[in-house]
Parts: C-alpha cells; structure tokens; sequence
C-alpha cells in the first residue's frame, strides 16, 4: 500500500501541472490579445522600443559602449573596436543619447586608427593616447549605458 500512495501522488502532482498549463495558455479572441499586447509596445515605441529594437539588431548589447582592454595585441583592438563602431553606426541614437553617442563613436574610431598604425599587428597597442581614450570614454559610454539600461 506504501507504494501506491507515492504513485498516486505523482500522478496527482502531473494532473494539476498540467491543468496549470492549460490554464495559462488563452484561448480568449485574437482581439483581446492584440488589445492587450499593443498597449505594451506602444509605450516601449514611446519609451525607445525602435531604437531598442534597431541597436540589438544591429548587435549592440549592454557592453558595447564600455571602455576596452589595453595592451592587447593591435589585430584584436582593430576588431574590437571596429565592431563597436559598426554598430553605432548602423543606428541613429535618440536625441537624449546622441552626444554622448558621437563622441564614445569618435574614441573608438580614433581607437582603431591608432592601432592601425602599429606596424606588427600581433604586437601591442601601447601609444599613450590610447590610455587617454580609455578614461574618455567613461563619461559618454556610462551616459549611454545608463539609457540602455533604462530604456531597454
């Protein structure tokens, strides 16, 4: 008997699991979900949804606009920032972001310049300007992040 009252309890556990399921799925009229997920992004639209929706297309996340590593050989820093700079310029920022954006774009195209000048690109990049671009970067890249991070 000790055997079928844990067997009836898993039997039990499955049947209200999956009366949950099916509850959650809704069966209610495509208009009532359409009303219901339209107000949702529209004030995402409102609130940047495009522009979301563009810069995570475009590859962009979270990390994108943050300082880099130094020291790196310059085929990894040309990569890098090459890939950053491509996704800012494959989406127009909001107004609220757009200088903070051009100028964290600026830094790292200069970036990519400046290692594009090493002559062995498995050598390091170690020209002092780069450290400079580093600390400039905090204040245009934390404006941006803090958008994202608020918006999207």
């Amino acid at each position: 008997m000790m055997k079928l009252r844990p067997l009836a309890l898993t039997v039990a556990a499955c049947a209200s699991l999956t009366a949950l399921v099916g509850c959650s799925s809704s069966s209610a009229p495509s208009d009532d979900t359409s009303a219901a997920s339209s107000a949702p992004e529209t004030s995402a639209a409102a609130s940047g949804g495009d522009f979301c929706a563009e810069y995570a297309d475009a590859g962009g996340t979270l990390a994108t606009p943050s300082n880099f590593q130094v020291g790196l050989p310059a085929d990894e820093t040309i990569s890098d920032l090459s890939g950053r700079v491509a996704v800012m310029d494959a989406v127009t920022p909001p107004s609220e972001i757009e200088s903070a954006w051009q100028s964290a774009r600026g830094l790292y195209a200069e970036g990519v310049e400046i290692a594009e000048a090493v002559p062995d690109k498995s050598s390091p990049v170690l020209d002092s300007r780069i450290f400079a671009i580093v600390k400039e970067l905090s204040g245009p890249t934390g404006d941006i992040r803090a958008y994202l991070d608020a918006t999207c």
